[in-house]
């Protein structure tokens, strides 16, 4: 592969030719692929290397975005794996179909690496992989571990949350929507058609809305961090009942124009509405806006800004919020007083995952995944279980809870881990089930349903696992761009993207979009689904969408 990599290489073959190269494959592909099918990654790659719609998106890509996206050309099916699983690269070259099959993959790589190599010219940059760099092979690494019988239940963060939306991707942290079999759910809609209600808010934001009943809670900011506020809505008409600013205090330096200064999504108990704004600190207010106590957080300093939603276990708020300026946050609070229950240290990093708790056999346990660990804690005293090295340096999705795994989906194109529970310790060794190398989403959170899990990552690359094995079960692409985690409703995924689409997929062994909606605006929050119907935030608009 290195001799592919070369600048030599690349100057003796030409550009001109190579393109030839790829169209000669590429029209000879039909009967080859009948026989020796494309893996779908490499499919999608193929798909990439052609599409201007895909070079457009490359350029805009930040550095960092740009240096995890080249890795995509380990491909699963790259022409080494496809040599090696034929007898080798002599027999295959003695066999004209499986040649064709080979520099037909060749081809593919090649051109890619092309488009990747003249990115980064444009940036006046050599291609880490002309400097020697080599991305890891793609696939899943499993290790045959005996299936525990410790086995996994959700905590509902307070009595009566499992019937409604209370706090970020509902009242499991995964996105299902409760009792969703009973409703008849959306799937067609427009700015007016299936639109029960639509409000303009007073600022922006990236929070998703929770609800408790007949009232619906979301945040928002002013320009530049100015005028943050807790709002309450009527769930029926979408009508604003109260306001609440955030009270005066200074703004966090270098936060992102994308993130926002009201990203974080509250939490509520039926009795109080929890909010957190970065260096605004946490706000506790009852359900007719008072005032309850508001916990200081005056040192946040993490680029990008604050995005971690505070999470209610028992008594306790519970906030984890690493920083890569400030000190990390790790704290618990009296949900009643604001009073500190417990503060523990955590390492400097720059994360916006949300924790979850999780009943493992005997005991619960705060999961939070964060500065290239995923950890286990005693919620009621912060006590460290267990660690596990694995997650990239800046973890956004948050940690998916199965019946007898714990999935931590990161990075940009990063890995994804399923893992055992019930750890003491450093469990590296002991405990990963399987690792995905490759896909994992920088921003969304995966979807798990009926035994899969579902991950759109954040430029539209669509994965399938299989949540036991980590095996793919399919990948393909949506040509957009996602920040929103998506949802399941009534047996369909939902997901929202920046373009203000939202997709409907039908789960199964391949991507089925059965609608496309389009709200016009951009769509970073997740959305709630509660009662047959969704509640999405589209730029300043709140949808209320159902039949």
């Amino acid at each position: 592969m290195q001799g592919h990599f070369s600048r030599g290489w690349w100057g003796v073959i030409g550009g001109s030719l190579l393109v030839a190269l790829f169209f000669a494959a590429a029209a000879a592909a039909e009967p080859i692929d009948d026989k020796y099918p494309l893996g779908d990654d490499l499919r999608v790659l193929e798909i990439d290397a052609k599409s201007p719609d895909y070079a457009q998106l490359v350029a805009g890509m930040n550095g960092h975005d740009l240096d995890a996206e080249w890795r995509r050309l380990e491909t699963r099916d790259n022409p080494e794996s496809f040599a090696a699983k034929h007898g080798g690269k002599e027999k295959v070259l003695a066999d004209a179909d499986l040649q064709r099959a080979y520099e037909r993959r060749v081809a593919i790589r090649d051109s890619y690496l092309a488009l990747m190599r003249a990115e980064y010219a444009k940036r006046k940059q050599t291609a880490p992989f002309d400097k020697g760099q080599a991305a890891e092979k793609a696939g899943t690494m499993a290790k045959s571990l005996a299936a525990g019988d410790v086995k996994l239940a959700f905590v509902w963060p307070s009595p009566g949350a499992e019937r409604q939306w209370p706090r970020f991707r509902g009242p499991t942290g995964q996105g299902i929507a409760p009792d969703s079999e009973r409703f008849a759910w959306p799937t067609e809609w427009t700015t007016e058609k299936n639109i029960v209600w639509k409000t303009e808010l007073p600022g922006d934001g990236n929070s998703s809305p929770v609800i408790w009943n007949d009232q619906l809670f979301l945040t928002t900011s002013g320009a530049e961090g100015s005028r943050r506020a807790v709002h309450a809505l009527d769930l029926a008409s979408g009508k604003l009942l109260w306001s609440s600013e955030v009270p005066a205090h200074q703004v966090e330096p270098q936060v992102r124009d994308k993130n926002g200064f009201a990203s974080s999504t509250p939490v509520v108990d039926g009795e109080r509405i929890i909010s957190y704004f970065g260096a605004g600190g946490l706000l506790c207010h009852d359900l007719a806006g008072k005032l309850l106590w508001h916990y200081s957080t005056p040192d946040f300093n993490s680029m990008w800004g604050s995005a971690a939603s505070p999470l209610l276990y028992e008594n306790l708020v519970i906030l984890v919020h690493d920083q890569n300026r400030g000190n990390s946050l790790c704290v618990a609070l009296d949900k009643a007083t604001g009073k500190l229950v417990w503060s523990r240290p955590r390492a400097k990093a720059m994360g916006w995952c949300t924790p979850v708790v999780v009943r493992i056999g005997e005991r619960n346990e705060l999961v939070y995944a964060g500065g290239e660990t995923l950890k286990g804690y005693d919620p009621r005293t912060g006590e460290e279980l267990w660690t596990l090295d694995g997650p990239t340096k800046e973890v956004v999705p948050t940690v998916v809870i199965g019946p007898e795994l714990i999935y931590s989906a990161s990075g940009r194109q990063g890995p994804t881990l399923g893992v055992r529970p019930g750890g003491r310790g450093n469990v590296n060794d002991t405990h990963v089930a399987w690792r995905a190398v490759r896909g994992g989403p920088h921003v969304p959170s995966p979807v798990l349903f009926g035994g899969r899990l579902y991950v759109i990552n954040d430029f539209g690359i669509a994965s399938c696992l299989d949540a036991q094995s980590g095996e793919l079960v399919y990948q393909d692409r949506l040509r957009d761009k996602f920040s929103a985690s998506g949802i399941e409703a009534g047996g369909k995924l939902y997901f929202g993207s920046e373009s203000g689409l939202i997709y409907v997929v039908e789960p199964g062994d391949k991507l089925t979009v059965v609608a496309t909606n389009d709200l016009k605006e951009p769509i970073l929050a997740s959305p709630a689904a509660l009662g047959g119907r969704l509640y999405v935030r589209a730029g300043k608009t709140l949808y209320c969408v159902g039949k």
